[in-house]
């Protein structure tokens, strides 16, 4: 498969989830964003405080046990985090926490990077268990037979692998001469310490770790998404993790420009593009209460390339957040896998 190098990110407000009512709700509409965010393939997804005052401290749970004070950023990022976590990991990273308790019931996400125990697979998500002459690491990675990496990793640490022998064509695992290199000099070390070292060789499977955006840009695999805070929506843009931000911005309102072919082909070509959604009174809100930018709701659409309503002929007053998300990721598909490089 062709590598793909370009990312989506998508931001959103932690806020959407105050009109469900119970915990019940609030994690089946976040289980319906992780899921539309899996389905069109989003690499990253950025939670905003809409009210710019920074995350309120969790508080106890009511009484009634169905009216949790936890800040609705933190909980959203926490049910997000779960659920693109593979199984066989969430125990290991996750204890036990009232914002997870109806998580397990949620529609899988199945992407690529949640293997199942026999499946063959180049990567694998892993969690280190513990560490091995003081060189090496050995990781879960929800195998029959544990995975010995290449170097020391902090235990408890989550981590992409790379494992030897899995890619089927000897000619692409032989385009990896950094992972060949290292796999040889760790088995070359094993086989000249003691008869316990040597029965490493059997007892584990050999991997190098990798960085986790190694699957998408190698191979084109989706390998799920990362979950950001930011305090405000002014911090979506300025907290970039990518060293040059966001080079396609795209804010999505009802009182945008209706998307069509003209708008989509005027999108030029992009490595890391933002989608941003607003609450229930729209990215304005979030705009007028963000300090930092010193602007009107009326200059909110100044702050992107594009300012776009991807449901023109809505036959409700209102489109949910989740709903937009659906409706603008199917509607730029083709578009963003057209012009990302």
């Amino acid at each position: 498969m062709k590598g793909r190098p370009w990312t989506v990110s998508i931001a959103l407000p932690g806020s959407i989830l105050d009109g469900s009512l119970t915990v019940e709700l609030k994690t089946y509409l976040v289980g319906q964003i992780a899921r539309a965010c899996v389905l069109f393939n989003v690499d990253e997804i950025v939670i905003y405080n809409e009210s710019a005052k920074g995350l309120s401290k969790e508080g106890a749970i009511g009484k009634d046990d169905y009216l949790p004070k936890s800040d609705p950023n933190l909980f959203m990022g926490r049910v997000l985090q779960y659920l693109e976590t593979p199984l066989y990991l969430r125990k290991l990273l996750f204890p036990m926490h009232r914002d997870l308790k109806f998580a397990g019931l949620l529609n899988p996400l199945d992407p690529p990077h949640h293997v199942h125990q026999d499946e063959r697979s180049l990567f694998r998500e892993g969690v280190v268990i513990r560490a091995r002459d003081q060189k090496y690491s050995i990781v879960n990675c929800g195998m029959r037979k544990e995975v010995l990496i290449d170097r020391l990793v902090p235990t408890g640490s989550r981590v992409t692998v790379r494992i030897h022998g899995a890619e089927k064509d000897k000619k692409k695992m032989d385009k990896h001469s950094k992972t060949a290199a290292a796999i040889a000099a760790m088995e070359a070390s094993l086989l000249e310490g003691s008869d316990d070292n040597k029965a490493a060789l059997q007892k584990y499977f050999m991997g190098t770790v990798v960085s986790p955006k190694t699957p998408r840009e190698e191979t084109g695999y989706y390998w799920g998404y990362q979950v950001r805070l930011a305090d405000s929506i002014s911090k979506v843009f300025t907290e970039s993790p990518f060293p040059n931000g966001y080079d396609l911005t795209i804010g999505t309102s009802d009182k945008g420009t209706p998307i069509s072919s003209e708008t989509a082909s005027s999108i030029s070509n992009f490595s890391h593009a933002l989608v941003v959604f607003g609450g229930a009174t729209g990215i304005e809100t979030a705009v007028e209460a963000d300090e930092d930018l010193k602007c009107d709701a009326d200059e909110a659409k100044d702050m992107f390339d594009f300012w776009l309503n991807t449901c023109p002929s809505q036959g409700s007053r209102v489109i949910r957040t989740e709903e937009a998300i659906l409706i603008t990721m199917a509607t730029l598909q083709g578009t963003l896998a057209s012009k990302g490089v």
